[in-house]
């Protein structure tokens, strides 16, 4: 057995003292003179809560082991409760290496196996390891770490006294992977317009908004600056000099952010996994086994397709989205020209391929979609239609508030008539479909465990029909798409029982 790293107890201090200032600053400078219960009561609850919480952390470290064999992980926690979990290496779907400011400072990394299983234990994280730790992890379960992260030649110098298993390991990880591709890595100015394009620099809203929350107690009383600020208003070239620098100093932030998040970028393959690199200050390599992936989908945001963009996501039978992650780990670049993601694709997974010219939706369908009610758009208006609120010093404003909600439920559901498209191939299923945002969903047919169709009463009488299908994923990954022909929905059917055609079928994929 085997206990996390001594540091595992800093690092879990760090999160705690991070998730906790804003609380902290909150109840004890911004409201430090309130006598408000709630506030009052709140400063000793906070102070409770930190202590607990910092006991508990030390005293889990020594509690929280690990051990491995040759084929599973096997893991204890616990302190009033003892719980044992065994997690074999083959349920493992994706590895993500992630390296903070924290862990640069002493030359350490984390480390998550993610699985294919749902519940409290269904990754397994090291938060803080040692880079030959995490390379010996990797080993163990198989992952080509070779170019995930090579260790600096400074570091390696300074273990003098490594055992003979940790020798072993550098050597694997410095050999050369001879059929590692490098398929995408954004220029200067592709990160440039990935700033604009992610409207990043609208962060200093929030940012601007959060420190007058925190500064504006601190400040005088109004009386004192009234003047001042009046004088400021009535100025009009000075509003439009500080508009020009506030715009500015967003925009900067929008591209610092771009930056920091995406920099270091790069998809790169080998003939088995995918891996994606990023990240200048908060390092992340993520890695997922081709033979996992259970399918691909393609997203389309409204000023994305303005500007002939999307983002390609892999999807897997393991949830990726951790808290710490700001972005989807399992993510392609999202800023990709929309023919340079066809092609990354197709690149990445030679057995996947999109085809340009599918089928669309008839006229019926989009009468269809008219004639359906919106019950949110009705909800809203009976809400309005109650408190009748004023807006903008106009009383009847909330019914054109509801007219521009019906409008907007309309326009969504002519551009999901027009982008919805649909394709079933010998053994592959694609589709578009969407409103504002819209998504085109790619899955091969041995990777759906169950498909099914219905139809409304509506649907009934135009003799359309909607179809799902169920990828393995956590939560299981459902796709619909409504209001296709009936006669497809059955064609649809019966191609999925003939899915036993595919003999390069894997049980566990």
């Amino acid at each position: 057995m085997m206990r996390y790293h001594p540091l595992t107890i800093l690092y879990r201090i760090y999160q705690l003292i991070k998730n906790s200032l804003i609380l902290g600053i909150l109840l004890f400078v911004v409201k430090r003179n309130s006598d408000f219960w709630l506030f009052e009561y709140g400063r000793y609850l906070f102070v409770a809560g930190v202590l607990l919480r910092l006991i508990y952390i030390v005293v889990s470290w020594f509690v929280e082991t690990y051990e491995w064999d040759d084929r599973t992980f096997q893991l204890k926690k616990g302190l009033f409760v003892k719980h044992t979990s065994t997690i074999p290496f083959s349920k493992i779907q994706n590895v993500t290496r992630h390296t903070t400011l924290f862990h640069k400072l002493f030359g350490l990394t984390s480390l998550t196996f993610e699985t294919a299983m749902d519940g409290d234990d269904d990754a397994i994280t090291f938060q803080v390891v040692s880079n030959q730790h995490a390379a010996f992890l990797l080993e163990l379960v198989n992952i080509e770490e070779s170019h995930m992260s090579k260790l600096d030649e400074k570091e390696s110098e300074k273990e003098s006294e490594q055992t003979q298993q940790e020798q072993e390991v550098n050597e694997a990880e410095n050999k050369v992977e001879t059929d590692l591709v490098t398929h995408f890595e954004p220029t200067n100015l592709d990160l440039l317009k990935a700033s604009f394009t992610s409207l990043s620099f609208l962060a200093i809203i929030p940012i601007v908004t959060g420190l007058y929350d925190i500064i504006g107690p601190l400040l005088p009383d109004s009386d004192h600056y009234q003047g001042v600020f009046y004088q400021i208003i009535n100025s009009r070239w000075l509003i439009i000099m500080l508009s020009v620098v506030g715009v500015v100093i967003a925009i900067i932030i929008g591209i610092i952010r771009t930056f920091s998040r995406y920099g270091k970028y790069r998809i790169s393959s080998s003939a088995t996994h995918i891996y994606i690199e990023r990240g200048l200050l908060d390092e992340t390599h993520f890695a997922i086994e081709k033979q996992k992936i259970q399918g691909l989908e393609i997203e389309q945001t409204l000023l994305k397709r303005i500007f002939g963009l999307a983002e390609v996501k892999l999807i897997s039978s393991a949830n990726t989205q951790a808290e710490d992650y700001v972005v989807s780990v399992n993510s392609l670049y999202p800023f990709l020209p929309i023919n340079r993601a066809y092609q990354l694709m197709e690149e990445l997974l030679p057995d996947y391929y999109v085809e340009e010219s599918m089928n669309r939706l008839t006229k019926i369908s989009l009468y269809m979609k008219l004639l359906k009610p919106s019950w949110f758009w009705i909800v809203v208006t009976a809400g309005l239609f109650y408190f009748k609120p004023t807006i903008f010093q106009i009383d009847a404003a909330w019914w054109l508030l509801s007219l521009l909600l019906l409008l907007i439920v309309i326009m969504n559901r002519i551009l999901d008539y027009l982008h919805t498209k649909y394709l079933i191939s010998e053994d592959q299923l694609q589709w578009w479909h969407g409103g504002l945002t819209s998504r085109m969903f790619i899955t091969k047919r041995r990777r759906v465990i169950e498909i099914s169709y219905s139809q409304s009463i509506l649907q009934r009488f135009f003799k359309l029909a909607s179809i799902s299908t169920m990828n393995r994923s956590i939560p299981a990954r459902i796709e619909t798409i409504n209001d296709v022909p009936l006669d497809f929905a059955k064609t649809f059917q019966h191609w999925y029982l003939q899915r036993q055609k595919d003999t390069t079928y894997q049980q566990n994929g």
